[in-house]
């Protein structure tokens, strides 16, 4: 069993299906962590989505493309480990198209400058899709990492 080497403020407890339990103590082992670290790993990744603008994540510029990021990443319902949520082409143009924004104008107004530090765009055979990653937080001035995910 791992070591607890976090000092929580809050401590939760909650019900759930023996299945999904067991399920989720595979994915703990595989990923060699405890039950508690992958919870707290899972409830930080999930809050880092749905989080409001916040002055110490790294968001985009301009108040349209921080809104557009915003909406992809509400939208967005499949996971990518490691990677953020995705959806297709479609779902985000549909999410972000408006009067003053046609649909067919939606990838060069704000997909595309949010590549590649909010958003990737890659198909398959028969789909595009748009991965939005989750927000990070403002890179240090004093150095290391620059706090934006690498490009696969």
């Amino acid at each position: 069993m791992a070591r607890m080497d976090h000092n929580p403020s809050q401590r939760i407890s909650f019900g759930c299906p023996e299945d999904d339990l067991e399920l989720l103590d595979d994915i703990a082992d595989d990923e060699d962590k405890s039950r508690s670290a992958l919870l707290r790993e899972l409830v930080a990744e999930r809050v880092a989505e749905r989080r409001d603008t916040d002055d110490d994540l790294f968001m985009p510029e301009g108040e349209e493309l921080r809104t557009a990021y915003q909406t992809l990443l509400d939208v967005a319902d499949e996971r990518i480990q490691g990677a953020g949520l995705r959806l297709t082409i479609e779902e985000a143009e549909n999410a972000l198209y408006d009067n003053r924004t046609p649909k067919d104008a939606v990838m060069n107004k704000y997909i595309r400058p949010l590549k590649p530090d909010f958003v990737q765009i890659d198909s398959d055979m028969s789909t595009v899709w748009v991965t939005v990653r989750p927000p990070t937080p403002v890179p240090s001035a004093t150095g290391g990492s620059s706090g934006v995910p690498a490009d696969d």
